[in-house]
């Protein structure tokens, strides 16, 4: 595995979340609790991009249909719902191994 620069620590706010590439991977770098999360950027349900959705309790949320994955293992904490219609999302949230040497947030692809 291959950690690649993608941001330097001032570069984003706790609960931000920012677009970023990492070994031609479109991924999102967002700031939780003072940790660095990395996860795929397209929602594993629709392929929805994420970036445009919410940081909560630690976990990233689908602004079209408001499913819920941590950021830690990718699971699903909450299944999707357009309106009044449950649905069921089949598969977790690829997410990565972040560090930070010095001034600088590496990803793990």
């Amino acid at each position: 595995m291959d950690f690649v620069r993608v941001a330097g620590r001032g570069d984003l706010s706790e609960g931000q979340i920012v677009p970023i590439k990492a070994g031609g991977q479109k991924l999102l770098l967002t700031q939780v609790d003072g940790e660095y999360r990395a996860a795929a950027r397209k929602c594993p349900h629709l392929g929805f991009n994420l970036c445009r959705g919410r940081i909560e309790d630690g976990a990233v949320v689908c602004p079209l249909h408001k499913a819920k994955f941590d950021l830690v293992t990718g699971k699903i904490e909450r299944d999707p719902k357009l309106l009044f219609i449950g649905m069921k999302a089949k598969n977790d949230l690829a997410v990565y191994p972040v560090k930070v040497e010095g001034e600088d947030i590496l990803v793990g692809v």
